[in-house]
């Protein structure tokens, strides 16, 4: 059966384990989009990458861990930034991909799996995929910091939430599509907060 959310990137080098971990991966991504949090058991997953449950059972600690390894290891190869020379430009793709990602089969699906979490207060993955998401955007704020367009403190976690929060309130609470001009307005107004500018 072809994936429904099959990327066309190639397998990444690394042997028997890169090879394994991508199959894990690509499994809990096509489960989630057809059968959302509740098919992705260790047993569905592990079928579906063909390999044995005890090789989840020793990576991961529960079915939560696969999911947000999966979501993870996806936007770290959809939704970074392209290098435009300007965290405007940064900003403005990461947002752009942010879009493309979210209106596809895994927009749904990771939102419900966030709802899913909401249910479950007492775990600490929402903050642990958020947290790492800011992390693999570090890169783009470095290079904005040593451009002096922000300032070396900018609490990057506010700044990224005040970016990307209204892509998901247009999609999934406004039900409206996310045109260019929208996530302009979105990019110019965190820059006119967060960028320095010149005096005078």
């Amino acid at each position: 059966m072809e994936s429904t959310v099959a990327s066309d990137h190639k397998r990444r080098p690394g042997g028997r384990t890169a090879d394994v971990t991508e199959r894990v991966r690509e499994a809990v991504l096509e489960l989630i989009v057809e059968g959302g949090y509740a098919a992705c058991t260790f047993s569905n997953v592990a079928a579906r990458a063909g390999i044995e449950r005890s090789t989840l059972y020793r990576r991961f600690p529960d079915r939560w861990a696969t999911i947000i390894d999966a979501f993870m290891a996806r936007s770290a190869l959809e939704v970074m930034p392209d290098t435009t020379g300007s965290f405007a430009g940064d900003l403005k793709s990461v947002l752009r991909k942010l879009a493309d990602t979210l209106s596809g089969p895994l927009g749904p699906a990771l939102m419900a799996a966030a709802g899913e979490l909401r249910a479950c207060p007492e775990a600490d993955y929402p903050r642990a995929y958020f947290d790492q998401r800011v992390a693999q955007l570090k890169p783009m704020f470095d290079a904005a910091v040593e451009r002096g367009e922000l300032a070396a403190d900018v609490e990057r976690e506010t700044l990224f939430s005040f970016a990307a929060g209204p892509i998901y309130f247009r999609m999934f609470i406004a039900g409206r599509p996310v045109e260019p001009g929208f996530i302009d307005t979105i990019v110019e107004s965190v820059c006119w907060l967060y960028c320095a500018r010149p005096r005078g």
